[in-house]
């Protein structure tokens, strides 16, 4: 059944069309609207002679098509022509009053199904949306700055208004170099279209006639056109009644030749014939209208379901499928179904536009079977070619960055995360290449400290991920010696970060804040190195703070201790950048420090030790 929406009502009715009303072989679809008048007042009139003597004899034409009843004045018409509907206005207010919220009109059912639209209005400039009335453009005859999605609420700037909002005057370049767009609606100024009697004829009707006369031709000598291209031409609303007004149709698969009808249409019908040409539903009171399609020759066939579609492929994932499959001449959607056997039975899963899909939430390891068929208004395909796919977990990628930092009888080994990965395996071997020994597995986090080595021998390393599918290939391989420093670890804190190795987290600290790179640090230059982590977090003084401190405490009065602080510069490049001076126990001990100049560069460990001695209390004070 179809719903007939009158003027008072604003719900957007989307019903499908009957096979008999699909039209095919027209491409590219002109509208030119024209202002206030009846058909009486052009059929025949001496002052019209370009209509009568040109135009009728080439064209087919209506003699009962009307304004909707008691539809006036030119805006609730537009919008009509636009949306099958006034929504309730009977007044020509700007946008500012009258803009709708809808989605439910035809340059957005055409956007959505990827056809290009292009209005072409004269005397605007192009520079921005052209919300308000400028030179002898009127706002009330462009339907489409009415509709928020179009104009982005009413925003002057709006980028898709002013792409799609152009002047007249480019319609004449987009047709010589074959530019343009599917849709295309044409609206003259104020005089042109014989809203107004101007100068110097101060005749409507032949002012009317002489722009007609002088535009129309380009449009019937195009390309576009003249590759199953339909002009319609037809005025906005009847002067003192509803009509009869002028409905023109040019087209090199119309019927022609003078033919013409008594049929009642309205405005409804022109949308409906639109709708019906470009396979997109009709819109409100477009339901319930004839179409134009008595004014085209046989050439007009009435168009089938599409084919079927073909080439469709499935490609697992981790619990979804990717599809994929060719387009389909005359579709105008898709249904994708999915079973659980070969040959179905098969359940809709999605009806969409394009031709690929990604299906979600498919339980891994169960094979899954589709098929997909192509819709339009005559009705669905059959069944493509099926297609099947495991999802299942993907085998995790390898972790990489892998870096080993030597302590005394101990290796720290730490690496970046890796998509999909449960879990990590530590290996190690002796010499490069070989890895025979499973250090450690289930490691759940990205670091590990190797006790099990022996100081003075190099060990080699790589890891790799796990998951339920397997395990990944190796890391990167790092190396490194283990070797006793003499000294005995009293106090090992990682300044600005959390737990490394024996390195606890930042304590002791007053003022500052903190840092973090995932930079790989050069340690090669720093003799017995903390871990790779403990130089990829620090802590600094603020631009309005610049002076932190921290208090070890916990030592023994007046004893002597070595203490070594680990450097890296990880945010500046050059020397000279960051300097500053280093107290211990209110004694300078590092003047003007400079990391970049001591380390050599950037991202480069350089270690400063230093002999100082507890206070009274057990305290050193840095």
């Amino acid at each position: 059944m179809y719903l007939l929406l009158v003027r008072t009502m604003a719900l957007a009715a989307l019903a499908a069309l009957p096979v008999s009303a699909q039209l095919r072989g027209i491409k590219t679809v002109f509208i030119i609207v024209m202002e206030n008048h009846n058909w009486s007042d052009f059929k025949d009139a001496p002052n019209a002679p370009y209509i009568n003597g040109t135009l009728l004899p080439q064209a087919s034409h209506a003699e009962g098509y009307n304004n909707p009843p008691g539809n006036h004045p030119s805006l609730p018409n537009y919008l009509w022509l636009e949306a099958g509907a006034n929504f309730g206005i009977y007044d020509d207010n700007e946008p500012a009053i009258n803009h709708q919220s809808t989605t439910s009109h035809l340059v957005t059912q055409l956007n959505n199904a990827g056809i290009s639209w292009k209005t072409y209005q004269e005397d605007i400039s192009g520079n921005n949306c052209p919300l308000s009335g400028v030179n002898a453009y009127a706002p009330k005859h462009n339907p489409f700055i009415y509709f928020d999605d179009v104009t982005n609420g009413n925003n002057p700037n709006s980028a898709y208004c002013i792409a799609h909002v152009r002047p007249f005057y480019e319609l004449g370049q987009d047709l010589q170099s074959n530019n343009v767009a599917r849709y295309v609606f044409i609206t003259p100024n104020l005089c042109d279209d014989g809203h107004d009697a101007c100068a110097p004829q101060y005749d409507a009707v032949a002012q009317s006639d002489n722009w007609l006369a002088a535009n129309v031709p380009s449009i019937l000598n195009s390309t576009a056109y003249q590759n199953g291209g339909a002009l319609f031409i037809t005025w906005d609303e009847g002067e003192g009644s509803d009509g009869p007004i002028g409905l023109i149709a040019l087209s090199p698969l119309a019927k022609g030749a003078g033919y013409s009808n008594a049929n009642y249409y309205t405005h409804g019908s022109l949308l409906r014939t639109v709708e019906e040409i470009f396979g997109v539903g009709a819109l409100r009171d477009a339901a319930a209208q004839n179409d134009l399609s008595d004014l085209f020759g046989a050439a007009i066939l009435k168009q089938g379901p599409p084919e079927a579609p073909q080439n469709l492929t499935a490609s697992a994932g981790d619990s979804q499928v990717a599809l994929n499959w060719n387009a389909s001449t005359g579709a105008n959607s898709y249904n994708l179904k999915r079973g659980y056997n070969s040959g179905g039975p098969y359940t809709g899963i999605t009806s969409i536009n394009s031709t690929s899909y990604v299906d979600t939430g498919i339980g891994n390891g169960s094979t899954v079977y589709y098929i997909v068929t192509a819709v339009n208004l005559s009705g669905e395909s059959g069944n493509s070619p099926e297609a099947n796919a495991t999802p299942n977990v993907l085998p995790p990628a390898s972790p990489s960055n892998l870096n080993a930092t030597a302590g005394d009888s101990q290796i720290t080994v730490t690496w970046n995360a890796a998509q999909g990965a449960s879990s990590f395996n530590l290996k190690r071997g002796i010499y490069s290449g070989g890895y025979d020994s499973l250090v450690a597995s289930g490691i759940t986090t990205t670091s590990f400290t190797d006790t099990t080595v022996a100081n003075g021998t190099t060990y080699y390393y790589v890891v790799t991920s796990v998951n339920t599918s397997g395990e990944s290939g190796n890391s990167n391989e790092a190396n490194a010696t283990p070797g006793s420093t003499g000294l005995t670890p009293i106090l090992l804190i990682n300044v600005g970060g959390d737990y490394a190795g024996s390195y606890v987290s930042d304590n002791g600290f007053s003022g500052g804040r903190t840092g973090a790179t995932s930079a790989n640090i050069d340690l090669s230059n720093a003799a017995n190195p903390a871990p790779q982590a403990v130089y990829q977090t620090w802590r600094t003084g603020s631009r309005r703070s610049p002076n932190f401190s921290y208090v070890l405490t916990g030592l023994n009065a007046d004893t002597n201790y070595t203490l070594r602080l680990h450097f890296a510069e990880n945010s500046v490049s050059s020397p000279g950048q960051r300097i500053f001076d280093v107290l211990l126990n209110g004694n300078k001990v590092l003047d003007r420090f400079d990391i970049v100049s001591a380390a050599g560069g950037e991202h480069t460990a350089v270690i400063e030790t230093f002999n100082v001695t507890a206070d009274e209390n057990g305290q050193i004070s840095l």
